[in-house]
């Protein structure tokens, strides 16, 4: 420190007139980010209906009648970037289950979201390699991580899935 401001300050400090204070250092941590959706909410309005789409775009369907199978075709590009998109929801919404207000403080949570996140990156990588088998497997992992979840966690009556049902059209190409 110079003289003229020793000296300042000394002057400040004996006719009663302190230095301003200094303001306390901002905290080395974030404040942590609002939880805006419940879990029911993110399960309802995120998670399944991209788990939907995927199975819709991507998966197949056995009934009465046969098995139809949904694998796009390799020029199937609406297809195949609804398996992408929905494979991207799918791997991040594990890491919102994760976030605090809606983390359950037990071990195997944190493991069903991660296996969440472990199949949305399946599908994301199965899409970006346009691969059947990779996209059926990675529909059969998201399935085993839905099925996982809720068998612990979520006691449903027989046949209550969300409404968010897709058409085969809601895939095709618009027309030129």
């Amino acid at each position: 420190m110079n003289r003229t401001a020793l000296v300042a300050l000394s002057t400040a400090l004996l006719i009663g007139a302190a230095p301003a204070p200094i303001p306390p250092a901002a905290p080395l941590t974030p404040s942590p980010v609002p939880k805006l959706l419940s879990v029911k909410d993110v399960m309802r309005h995120i998670v399944n209906p991209a788990a939907e789409l995927y199975w819709k775009a991507a998966g197949e369907e056995t009934s009465e009648t046969g098995t139809v199978k949904r694998v796009p075709t390799a020029a199937d590009d609406a297809r195949w970037n609804a398996t992408l998109d929905a494979g991207m929801v799918l791997q991040e919404s594990g890491n919102l289950l994760l976030m605090d207000g809606r983390r359950i403080d037990d071990d195997q949570w944190a493991r069903r979201a991660r296996q969440l996140v472990n199949a949305g990156v399946l599908a994301v990588a199965a899409a970006k390699a346009r691969d059947e088998k990779l996209t059926f497997d990675a529909g059969s992992a998201l399935y085993d991580a839905c099925y996982a979840c809720h068998a612990k966690y979520i006691v449903r009556p027989k046949d209550s899935l969300y409404g968010h049902k897709t058409r085969d059209e809601d895939f095709k190409p618009p027309s030129p």
